[in-house]
Protein backbone atom coordinates (compact mmCIF):
# COMPACT_ATOMS: atom_id res chain seq x y z
CA UNK A 1 0.00 0.00 0.00
CA UNK A 2 0.70 3.52 -0.94
CA UNK A 3 -0.54 5.88 1.23
CA UNK A 4 -1.44 9.93 0.37
CA UNK A 5 -1.37 12.24 3.76
CA UNK A 6 -1.93 15.98 3.49
CA UNK A 7 -0.89 18.85 5.86
CA UNK A 8 -4.33 19.66 5.64
CA UNK A 9 -7.96 19.00 4.10
CA UNK A 10 -7.89 20.26 0.30
CA UNK A 11 -4.55 19.88 0.17
CA UNK A 12 -4.41 18.08 -2.76
CA UNK A 13 -4.70 14.39 -1.44
CA UNK A 14 -7.60 13.41 -3.93
CA UNK A 15 -6.39 14.54 -7.18
CA UNK A 16 -2.79 13.79 -6.02
CA UNK A 17 -4.16 9.57 -5.33
CA UNK A 18 -5.96 9.73 -8.59
CA UNK A 19 -3.02 10.68 -10.60
CA UNK A 20 -1.01 8.03 -8.83
CA UNK A 21 -4.03 5.51 -9.66
CA UNK A 22 -3.64 6.28 -13.84
CA UNK A 23 -0.21 6.36 -13.36
CA UNK A 24 0.70 2.44 -11.79
CA UNK A 25 -2.18 1.92 -13.89
CA UNK A 26 0.08 2.76 -16.79
CA UNK A 27 2.79 0.67 -15.61
CA UNK A 28 0.88 -2.72 -15.66
CA UNK A 29 -0.52 -2.57 -12.00
CA UNK A 30 -3.84 -3.60 -11.38
CA UNK A 31 -4.18 -1.09 -8.54
CA UNK A 32 -6.61 -0.18 -5.98
CA UNK A 33 -7.99 3.15 -4.61
CA UNK A 34 -8.73 3.04 -0.77
CA UNK A 35 -9.87 5.64 1.84
CA UNK A 36 -10.63 4.52 4.83
CA UNK A 37 -12.99 7.48 5.97
CA UNK A 38 -14.93 10.25 4.05
CA UNK A 39 -16.37 12.63 4.39
CA UNK A 40 -18.45 14.68 1.51
CA UNK A 41 -22.01 15.28 0.05
CA UNK A 42 -20.95 14.18 -3.32
CA UNK A 43 -21.18 9.88 -3.34
CA UNK A 44 -22.38 7.48 -5.92
CA UNK A 45 -24.12 4.47 -6.12
CA UNK A 46 -22.56 1.00 -7.59
CA UNK A 47 -24.10 -1.80 -8.97
CA UNK A 48 -25.05 -3.87 -6.05
CA UNK A 49 -26.30 -0.40 -4.10
CA UNK A 50 -23.06 0.45 -2.30
CA UNK A 51 -22.97 3.87 -2.24
CA UNK A 52 -19.61 5.36 -2.02
CA UNK A 53 -17.83 8.87 -2.14
CA UNK A 54 -17.48 9.93 -5.78
CA UNK A 55 -13.83 10.95 -5.06
CA UNK A 56 -13.29 7.19 -4.78
CA UNK A 57 -15.22 6.71 -7.99
CA UNK A 58 -13.34 9.08 -9.76
CA UNK A 59 -9.93 7.36 -8.83
CA UNK A 60 -11.30 3.97 -9.54
CA UNK A 61 -11.63 5.07 -13.12
CA UNK A 62 -8.25 6.72 -13.21
CA UNK A 63 -7.16 2.91 -12.17
CA UNK A 64 -9.36 1.66 -15.00
CA UNK A 65 -11.24 -0.62 -12.42
CA UNK A 66 -14.76 -1.50 -11.31
CA UNK A 67 -15.57 0.71 -8.26
CA UNK A 68 -16.29 -1.20 -5.07
CA UNK A 69 -17.93 -0.68 -1.42
CA UNK A 70 -14.32 -1.46 -0.25
CA UNK A 71 -13.10 1.29 -2.10
CA UNK A 72 -14.51 3.64 0.66
CA UNK A 73 -15.72 1.65 3.88
CA UNK A 74 -16.72 4.87 5.78
CA UNK A 75 -18.57 8.04 4.49
CA UNK A 76 -19.87 10.33 6.86
CA UNK A 77 -22.84 12.46 4.78
CA UNK A 78 -23.03 15.86 7.15
CA UNK A 79 -26.58 17.10 8.15
CA UNK A 80 -25.57 19.90 9.70
CA UNK A 81 -26.10 20.80 13.34
CA UNK A 82 -22.87 18.10 14.77
CA UNK A 83 -25.05 15.25 13.23
CA UNK A 84 -23.93 13.17 9.96
CA UNK A 85 -25.71 10.17 8.14
CA UNK A 86 -23.15 7.05 8.69
CA UNK A 87 -22.59 4.92 5.66
CA UNK A 88 -20.95 1.49 6.45
CA UNK A 89 -19.93 -0.67 4.04
CA UNK A 90 -22.26 1.30 1.45
CA UNK A 91 -25.05 0.86 3.35
CA UNK A 92 -26.40 4.09 5.66
CA UNK A 93 -26.32 2.96 9.11
CA UNK A 94 -29.03 5.99 10.09
CA UNK A 95 -27.88 9.71 11.54
CA UNK A 96 -25.59 10.17 14.10
CA UNK A 97 -24.14 12.92 16.41
CA UNK A 98 -20.73 13.47 16.52
CA UNK A 99 -20.34 11.80 20.14
CA UNK A 100 -22.62 8.75 18.55
CA UNK A 101 -20.60 8.10 15.27
CA UNK A 102 -17.15 8.31 16.73
CA UNK A 103 -18.32 5.93 19.63
CA UNK A 104 -19.78 3.41 16.38
CA UNK A 105 -16.80 4.04 14.62
CA UNK A 106 -14.70 2.93 17.46
CA UNK A 107 -16.99 -0.32 17.88
CA UNK A 108 -17.07 -0.93 13.76
CA UNK A 109 -14.85 1.20 12.10
CA UNK A 110 -11.53 -1.05 12.22
CA UNK A 111 -13.48 -4.33 11.16
CA UNK A 112 -14.97 -2.20 8.23
CA UNK A 113 -11.54 -1.40 7.08
CA UNK A 114 -9.91 -4.49 7.93
CA UNK A 115 -12.02 -6.44 5.64
CA UNK A 116 -12.09 -4.12 2.98
CA UNK A 117 -7.97 -3.48 2.97
CA UNK A 118 -7.67 -7.83 2.79
CA UNK A 119 -10.51 -8.12 0.50
CA UNK A 120 -8.84 -5.53 -1.66
CA UNK A 121 -5.25 -6.90 -1.15
CA UNK A 122 -6.59 -10.21 -2.62
CA UNK A 123 -7.76 -8.84 -5.96
CA UNK A 124 -5.01 -6.09 -6.79
CA UNK A 125 -1.03 -5.61 -7.01
CA UNK A 126 -1.15 -2.32 -5.31
CA UNK A 127 -3.44 -0.08 -3.18
CA UNK A 128 -3.23 3.68 -3.10
CA UNK A 129 -4.52 4.93 0.02
CA UNK A 130 -5.76 8.10 0.73
CA UNK A 131 -5.77 9.96 4.05
CA UNK A 132 -8.46 12.39 5.31
CA UNK A 133 -8.01 15.89 6.35
CA UNK A 134 -4.14 15.63 8.43
CA UNK A 135 -2.34 13.13 10.64
CA UNK A 136 -0.86 15.60 12.56
CA UNK A 137 -4.65 16.15 14.85
CA UNK A 138 -2.79 15.24 18.03
CA UNK A 139 -6.08 15.86 19.73
CA UNK A 140 -7.82 13.06 17.66
CA UNK A 141 -4.46 10.51 16.99
CA UNK A 142 -5.80 7.91 19.18
CA UNK A 143 -8.75 7.62 17.19
CA UNK A 144 -7.46 8.57 14.07
CA UNK A 145 -8.79 5.28 11.53
CA UNK A 146 -8.21 7.44 8.29
CA UNK A 147 -4.88 8.02 8.72
CA UNK A 148 -2.96 6.85 11.70
CA UNK A 149 -4.40 3.22 11.79
CA UNK A 150 -3.81 2.77 8.15
CA UNK A 151 0.05 4.38 7.88
CA UNK A 152 0.75 2.13 10.72
CA UNK A 153 -1.05 -1.43 10.16
CA UNK A 154 -1.04 -1.37 6.31
CA UNK A 155 1.38 1.14 4.21
CA UNK A 156 5.02 0.21 2.79
CA UNK A 157 5.30 3.97 2.07
CA UNK A 158 3.89 6.94 2.08
CA UNK A 159 3.87 10.60 0.41
CA UNK A 160 3.06 13.92 2.29
CA UNK A 161 1.31 16.59 0.25
CA UNK A 162 1.33 20.63 1.16
CA UNK A 163 -0.52 23.36 -0.22
CA UNK A 164 1.12 26.14 -1.10
CA UNK A 165 -1.74 28.32 -2.51
CA UNK A 166 -2.76 28.80 1.32
CA UNK A 167 0.72 30.16 2.41
CA UNK A 168 3.03 28.59 4.77
CA UNK A 169 3.85 25.13 3.22
CA UNK A 170 7.17 24.67 4.43
CA UNK A 171 5.93 25.09 7.85
CA UNK A 172 3.15 22.50 7.35
CA UNK A 173 4.86 19.94 5.87
CA UNK A 174 7.64 20.66 8.78
CA UNK A 175 5.53 20.54 11.76
CA UNK A 176 3.42 17.67 10.37
CA UNK A 177 6.31 15.29 9.62
CA UNK A 178 7.45 16.13 13.61
CA UNK A 179 3.78 15.43 14.80
CA UNK A 180 2.10 12.46 13.21
CA UNK A 181 2.78 9.30 14.68
CA UNK A 182 5.01 6.85 11.95
CA UNK A 183 6.91 9.42 10.07
CA UNK A 184 9.31 7.32 9.33
CA UNK A 185 6.68 5.92 6.69
CA UNK A 186 6.69 9.19 5.08
CA UNK A 187 9.01 8.78 2.40
CA UNK A 188 8.78 11.60 -0.05
CA UNK A 189 7.00 15.29 0.01
CA UNK A 190 5.02 17.40 -2.36
CA UNK A 191 4.38 20.25 -2.99
CA UNK A 192 0.55 21.43 -4.12
CA UNK A 193 -0.68 24.07 -6.12
CA UNK A 194 2.07 26.36 -6.96
CA UNK A 195 1.52 28.93 -9.35
CA UNK A 196 4.62 30.77 -10.88
CA UNK A 197 8.29 29.72 -10.56
CA UNK A 198 9.01 26.68 -8.86
CA UNK A 199 12.77 28.45 -8.77
CA UNK A 200 11.90 30.22 -5.75
CA UNK A 201 11.59 27.56 -3.76
CA UNK A 202 14.77 26.24 -4.14
CA UNK A 203 16.52 27.49 -0.62
CA UNK A 204 13.06 26.44 0.98
CA UNK A 205 13.18 22.81 -0.31
CA UNK A 206 17.02 22.58 0.40
CA UNK A 207 16.58 23.95 4.49
CA UNK A 208 12.86 21.51 4.42
CA UNK A 209 15.34 18.32 3.37
CA UNK A 210 17.81 18.57 6.01
CA UNK A 211 15.32 19.48 8.44
CA UNK A 212 13.33 16.67 7.97
CA UNK A 213 15.48 13.86 6.04
CA UNK A 214 12.70 13.69 3.97
CA UNK A 215 12.92 14.17 0.00
CA UNK A 216 10.46 16.52 -1.80
CA UNK A 217 9.73 14.62 -4.54
CA UNK A 218 8.12 17.24 -6.76
CA UNK A 219 6.07 20.61 -7.12
CA UNK A 220 2.83 20.11 -9.07
CA UNK A 221 1.33 23.48 -10.28
CA UNK A 222 -1.87 25.11 -10.01
CA UNK A 223 -3.85 23.58 -12.66
CA UNK A 224 -7.29 25.83 -13.21
CA UNK A 225 -7.61 24.09 -16.60
CA UNK A 226 -8.50 20.60 -14.90
CA UNK A 227 -12.09 20.18 -15.09
CA UNK A 228 -12.40 16.88 -12.91
CA UNK A 229 -15.21 15.95 -10.25
CA UNK A 230 -14.86 18.15 -6.90
CA UNK A 231 -14.96 16.38 -3.82
CA UNK A 232 -17.23 19.17 -1.19
CA UNK A 233 -19.20 22.07 -2.07
CA UNK A 234 -16.00 24.28 -1.74
CA UNK A 235 -14.92 23.06 -5.47
CA UNK A 236 -17.77 24.44 -6.72
CA UNK A 237 -17.05 28.13 -6.46
CA UNK A 238 -17.04 31.51 -8.73
CA UNK A 239 -13.93 30.87 -10.34
CA UNK A 240 -15.16 28.20 -12.34
CA UNK A 241 -17.73 30.35 -13.60
CA UNK A 242 -17.79 30.61 -17.60
CA UNK A 243 -21.29 31.62 -18.78
CA UNK A 244 -24.60 33.12 -17.76
CA UNK A 245 -27.23 30.72 -19.42
CA UNK A 246 -26.98 28.39 -16.43
CA UNK A 247 -27.67 29.36 -12.89
CA UNK A 248 -27.71 26.78 -9.99
CA UNK A 249 -28.85 27.50 -6.74
CA UNK A 250 -26.58 26.89 -4.20
CA UNK A 251 -28.36 26.20 -1.21
CA UNK A 252 -26.11 25.35 2.51
CA UNK A 253 -27.10 21.82 2.49
CA UNK A 254 -26.24 21.20 -1.72
CA UNK A 255 -25.54 17.21 -2.22
CA UNK A 256 -24.51 15.39 -5.40
CA UNK A 257 -23.53 18.42 -6.87
CA UNK A 258 -21.68 16.40 -9.31
CA UNK A 259 -25.17 16.63 -11.26
CA UNK A 260 -23.45 20.16 -12.79
CA UNK A 261 -19.83 18.67 -13.53
CA UNK A 262 -21.13 18.75 -17.17
CA UNK A 263 -21.78 22.12 -17.30
CA UNK A 264 -18.11 22.70 -16.56
CA UNK A 265 -16.51 19.77 -18.29
CA UNK A 266 -18.58 20.73 -21.32
CA UNK A 267 -17.36 24.72 -21.17
CA UNK A 268 -20.37 26.47 -20.63
CA UNK A 269 -20.06 27.25 -16.73
CA UNK A 270 -22.63 28.54 -14.31
CA UNK A 271 -23.59 31.07 -11.91
CA UNK A 272 -24.36 29.99 -7.98
CA UNK A 273 -27.25 31.94 -6.72
CA UNK A 274 -27.92 32.13 -2.77
CA UNK A 275 -30.14 34.82 -3.12
CA UNK A 276 -32.38 36.54 -4.80
CA UNK A 277 -30.42 37.96 -8.11
CA UNK A 278 -32.67 39.53 -11.11
CA UNK A 279 -29.87 39.63 -13.78
CA UNK A 280 -29.06 36.14 -13.13
CA UNK A 281 -32.43 34.81 -13.57
CA UNK A 282 -33.24 36.98 -16.19
CA UNK A 283 -30.26 36.31 -18.53
CA UNK A 284 -30.04 32.33 -17.93
CA UNK A 285 -32.29 29.82 -19.69
CA UNK A 286 -31.95 27.01 -17.47
CA UNK A 287 -32.36 27.17 -13.68
CA UNK A 288 -30.92 24.03 -11.41
CA UNK A 289 -32.02 23.00 -8.22
CA UNK A 290 -29.76 20.21 -6.94
CA UNK A 291 -29.66 17.45 -4.27
CA UNK A 292 -30.35 18.24 -1.05
CA UNK A 293 -29.32 16.42 2.07
CA UNK A 294 -31.52 18.26 4.53
CA UNK A 295 -34.34 19.28 2.51
CA UNK A 296 -36.37 21.03 5.53
CA UNK A 297 -33.33 23.32 5.83
CA UNK A 298 -33.13 24.27 2.43
CA UNK A 299 -36.81 24.62 1.52
CA UNK A 300 -37.00 27.03 4.94
CA UNK A 301 -33.56 28.79 3.12
CA UNK A 302 -35.14 29.04 -0.16
CA UNK A 303 -38.41 30.94 1.60
CA UNK A 304 -36.20 32.75 3.77
CA UNK A 305 -34.33 34.27 0.98
CA UNK A 306 -36.92 35.00 -1.42
CA UNK A 307 -35.45 32.98 -3.78
CA UNK A 308 -38.93 30.95 -4.34
CA UNK A 309 -40.62 34.39 -5.75
CA UNK A 310 -37.59 34.28 -8.01
CA UNK A 311 -38.25 30.56 -9.45
CA UNK A 312 -42.03 31.10 -9.90
CA UNK A 313 -41.54 34.36 -11.77
CA UNK A 314 -38.51 32.55 -13.92
CA UNK A 315 -41.13 29.54 -14.58
CA UNK A 316 -43.56 31.95 -15.83
CA UNK A 317 -41.64 33.53 -17.82
CA UNK A 318 -40.80 30.59 -19.93
CA UNK A 319 -37.40 29.73 -18.24
CA UNK A 320 -36.45 25.78 -17.93
CA UNK A 321 -36.18 24.95 -14.14
CA UNK A 322 -34.64 21.01 -13.40
CA UNK A 323 -35.03 20.54 -10.14
CA UNK A 324 -32.87 16.83 -9.30
CA UNK A 325 -33.51 14.81 -6.06
CA UNK A 326 -33.86 17.07 -3.16
CA UNK A 327 -34.40 19.72 -6.10
CA UNK A 328 -37.23 17.62 -7.58
CA UNK A 329 -38.77 17.10 -4.05
CA UNK A 330 -38.73 20.78 -3.41
CA UNK A 331 -40.31 21.83 -6.90
CA UNK A 332 -43.49 19.46 -5.61
CA UNK A 333 -46.49 21.54 -3.47
CA UNK A 334 -45.66 18.97 -0.42
CA UNK A 335 -43.21 17.14 1.57
CA UNK A 336 -44.50 15.32 4.70
CA UNK A 337 -41.32 13.02 6.76
CA UNK A 338 -41.44 11.13 9.19
CA UNK A 339 -42.18 12.98 12.41
CA UNK A 340 -45.19 14.12 10.81
CA UNK A 341 -44.03 17.54 9.72
CA UNK A 342 -45.70 18.68 6.35
CA UNK A 343 -43.83 21.38 4.95
CA UNK A 344 -45.02 23.17 1.75
CA UNK A 345 -43.69 23.16 -1.48
CA UNK A 346 -42.47 25.82 -4.44
CA UNK A 347 -45.16 24.49 -6.06
CA UNK A 348 -44.25 24.42 -9.43
CA UNK A 349 -44.38 20.70 -9.64
CA UNK A 350 -48.01 18.80 -9.05
CA UNK A 351 -45.50 16.10 -6.94
CA UNK A 352 -45.78 15.14 -2.84
CA UNK A 353 -43.27 13.63 -1.30
CA UNK A 354 -43.32 10.89 1.41
CA UNK A 355 -40.33 10.11 3.84
CA UNK A 356 -39.70 6.84 4.33
CA UNK A 357 -37.14 5.14 6.60
CA UNK A 358 -35.75 2.92 3.86
CA UNK A 359 -33.14 4.62 1.99
CA UNK A 360 -32.98 4.22 -1.86
CA UNK A 361 -29.61 3.94 -3.15
CA UNK A 362 -29.49 1.75 -7.09
CA UNK A 363 -28.28 1.84 -10.16
CA UNK A 364 -30.58 3.07 -12.98
CA UNK A 365 -31.35 2.31 -16.63
CA UNK A 366 -33.90 5.36 -17.93
CA UNK A 367 -34.88 6.17 -21.49
CA UNK A 368 -36.88 9.50 -22.57
CA UNK A 369 -40.62 10.02 -22.25
CA UNK A 370 -42.07 10.43 -25.68
CA UNK A 371 -44.06 13.17 -24.82
CA UNK A 372 -41.12 15.27 -23.91
CA UNK A 373 -37.58 13.61 -24.43
CA UNK A 374 -37.45 11.31 -27.38
CA UNK A 375 -37.77 7.66 -26.64
CA UNK A 376 -34.75 6.96 -28.32
CA UNK A 377 -32.91 9.00 -25.77
CA UNK A 378 -31.36 6.23 -23.34
CA UNK A 379 -29.18 6.17 -20.39
CA UNK A 380 -27.65 5.33 -17.22
CA UNK A 381 -27.81 6.75 -13.62
CA UNK A 382 -27.78 6.30 -10.40
CA UNK A 383 -30.85 7.37 -7.15
CA UNK A 384 -29.62 8.12 -4.12
CA UNK A 385 -32.59 9.66 -1.33
CA UNK A 386 -35.08 8.78 1.33
CA UNK A 387 -38.79 9.65 0.53
CA UNK A 388 -41.14 8.80 -2.76
CA UNK A 389 -42.51 10.93 -5.00
CA UNK A 390 -45.99 11.02 -5.98
CA UNK A 391 -47.00 13.10 -8.97
CA UNK A 392 -50.18 12.89 -11.78
CA UNK A 393 -48.07 14.85 -13.94
CA UNK A 394 -46.15 13.34 -17.17
CA UNK A 395 -43.03 11.34 -16.13
CA UNK A 396 -39.76 12.46 -17.18
CA UNK A 397 -38.14 9.28 -17.88
CA UNK A 398 -39.27 5.69 -17.94
CA UNK A 399 -36.58 3.20 -16.10
CA UNK A 400 -36.45 -0.12 -15.43
CA UNK A 401 -38.60 -0.03 -12.34
CA UNK A 402 -41.17 2.16 -13.78
CA UNK A 403 -42.07 6.05 -14.70
CA UNK A 404 -39.46 8.77 -12.81
CA UNK A 405 -39.65 11.98 -12.19
CA UNK A 406 -42.51 15.10 -13.35
CA UNK A 407 -43.15 17.38 -16.07
CA UNK A 408 -45.26 20.05 -15.83
CA UNK A 409 -48.34 20.80 -17.79
CA UNK A 410 -48.50 24.45 -17.35
CA UNK A 411 -44.35 25.59 -17.23
CA UNK A 412 -40.94 24.04 -18.41
CA UNK A 413 -40.40 22.49 -15.03
CA UNK A 414 -39.09 19.05 -14.76
CA UNK A 415 -38.17 17.13 -11.79
CA UNK A 416 -35.81 13.31 -11.96
CA UNK A 417 -34.66 11.13 -8.87
CA UNK A 418 -31.79 10.38 -11.49
CA UNK A 419 -28.48 11.70 -10.73
CA UNK A 420 -25.73 12.46 -13.60
CA UNK A 421 -28.39 12.74 -16.55
CA UNK A 422 -26.48 15.73 -17.93
CA UNK A 423 -23.90 13.50 -18.62
CA UNK A 424 -25.97 11.83 -21.60
CA UNK A 425 -25.06 14.28 -24.32
CA UNK A 426 -28.90 14.12 -25.99
CA UNK A 427 -30.33 15.06 -22.20
CA UNK A 428 -27.84 18.25 -22.01
CA UNK A 429 -29.10 19.17 -25.45
CA UNK A 430 -32.77 19.26 -24.47
CA UNK A 431 -31.81 21.51 -21.25
CA UNK A 432 -29.81 23.65 -22.72
CA UNK A 433 -29.89 23.68 -26.30
CA UNK A 434 -26.20 23.18 -26.76
CA UNK A 435 -25.00 19.71 -28.38
CA UNK A 436 -21.65 18.70 -26.74
CA UNK A 437 -18.64 17.61 -29.60
CA UNK A 438 -17.96 15.13 -27.02
CA UNK A 439 -19.30 12.56 -24.42
CA UNK A 440 -18.50 13.56 -21.05
CA UNK A 441 -16.77 9.99 -20.29
CA UNK A 442 -13.80 11.42 -23.07
CA UNK A 443 -14.07 14.81 -21.41
CA UNK A 444 -13.37 12.85 -17.94
CA UNK A 445 -10.52 10.50 -19.71
CA UNK A 446 -8.94 13.73 -20.85
CA UNK A 447 -8.54 15.39 -17.85
CA UNK A 448 -7.46 12.05 -15.88
CA UNK A 449 -5.02 12.19 -18.63
CA UNK A 450 -4.09 15.57 -18.34
CA UNK A 451 -3.29 14.99 -14.93
CA UNK A 452 -1.11 12.63 -14.92
CA UNK A 453 1.00 13.67 -17.55
CA UNK A 454 1.01 16.80 -15.52
CA UNK A 455 1.97 14.86 -12.35
CA UNK A 456 5.11 12.98 -14.36
CA UNK A 457 6.41 16.47 -15.96
CA UNK A 458 6.89 17.68 -11.87
CA UNK A 459 7.08 14.99 -9.82
CA UNK A 460 9.85 11.74 -9.57
CA UNK A 461 7.83 9.46 -10.82
CA UNK A 462 10.45 6.91 -11.13
CA UNK A 463 11.27 7.01 -7.88
CA UNK A 464 7.78 6.60 -6.84
CA UNK A 465 7.18 3.45 -9.30
CA UNK A 466 10.81 1.87 -7.74
CA UNK A 467 9.12 1.51 -4.27
CA UNK A 468 7.04 -1.25 -4.99
CA UNK A 469 9.01 -2.92 -8.26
Amino acid sequence: MLMVLGTASSAGKSVISTALCRIFSDEGYKVSPFKAVNMSLNSVSLADGSEIARAQWLQSTAARQEPSREMNPILLKPEGKGFSQVILLGKSRGVMSVADYQAYLMDHGTDAVESSVSALMKKFDLIIAEGAGSPAEINLMDHDIANTYVLTRYAKKSILVGDIDRGGVFASLYGTVKLMRNSEKVSGLIINKMRGDTGMLKTGIERLTQMTSKTVLGVMPYMDQLRLPGEDSLDYSDEKIAGKSIVVIKYPYMENYSDIDPVFAYGDGARFLVGPNKEAIEEATLIILPGSKNVLEDLTFLKATGLIESLVSAAMSGKKILGICGGYQMLGKQIRFTDGTVLEGIGLLNAVTVYKREKTVRKVQYSGFGNHLEKNIQGSGYEIHYGSVYSDEDPLFITDEGQDGAVSSKYKVYGTNIHSILENSDIYRFFTGKRPNRSYGEILEDNISLLSETFKRNIDVEKIVSWFR
